[in-house]
């Protein structure tokens, strides 16, 4: 951290495995990018959706506002997978999605199919691809911070940059739970062989 602070460095963005097992994730993570025109709303329930998608799957999963205009539905894993594996996996969540509801949903990067839909954004799941960290600023007005919320707030949240710099300490001191409760004890699921294979097959 003190030579971040050196390079004056503001955003962390952080890759999905640790040092120590660099080839095997330890989280799958979809990116839910969305029209400006559309509202937050309409994330929010794009991101419900993922969490269902991925408990039919056996996952447990986790909101993160990123302080931009998304949200990011964060579910650890147990480092067995390849990142091959979670791509597959991701990749196929995501055109399951477009194909089920093309009117909200588009599993391609382009800005011109994205007019009034949401990218669901499964690249995060590259080997070497990165993702904004849990409580990292972004380069934005006012400072947004990237924050975990619990499923059960988030459709009570009006913008993805609902805490910033300034207010992030209040959140913090006022919370009575960890929003992400749980989350070590779900980082041993595990992505299947048979989650993997049954993408696009409900």
């Amino acid at each position: 951290l003190p030579i971040l602070a050196q390079i004056s460095a503001l955003e962390l963005h952080i890759w999905g495995a640790r040092q120590d097992r660099l080839e095997q994730p330890e989280r799958l993570v979809f990116d839910l990018d969305p029209d400006e025109a559309l509202p937050f709303s309409d994330v929010v329930r794009a991101a419900e959706y993922i969490r269902d998608r991925l408990k039919r799957a056996g996952l447990q999963s986790f909101p993160l506002l990123t302080g931009g205009k998304g949200i990011h539905v964060v579910a650890p894993i147990a480092r067995t997978r390849t990142w091959d594996d979670a791509k597959t996996f991701c990749h196929g969540v995501a055109l399951e999605a477009a194909a089920s509801q093309p009117d909200h949903f588009v599993a391609q990067a382009s800005k011109a199919k994205r007019k009034g839909r949401i990218f669901i954004d499964w690249l995060r799941n590259e080997r070497g691809s990165t993702a904004i960290a849990p409580f990292s600023p972004r380069r934005r007005p006012n400072a947004p911070v990237a924050t975990p919320v619990s499923w059960t707030e988030l459709p009570d949240i009006e913008t993805s940059a609902a805490f910033s710099l300034k207010t992030i300490g209040a959140r913090l001191s006022k919370l009575r739970a960890d929003p992400w409760k749980g989350y070590a004890k779900a980082s041993r699921q595990r992505l299947t062989n048979a989650a993997i294979a049954a993408v696009g097959q409900d």
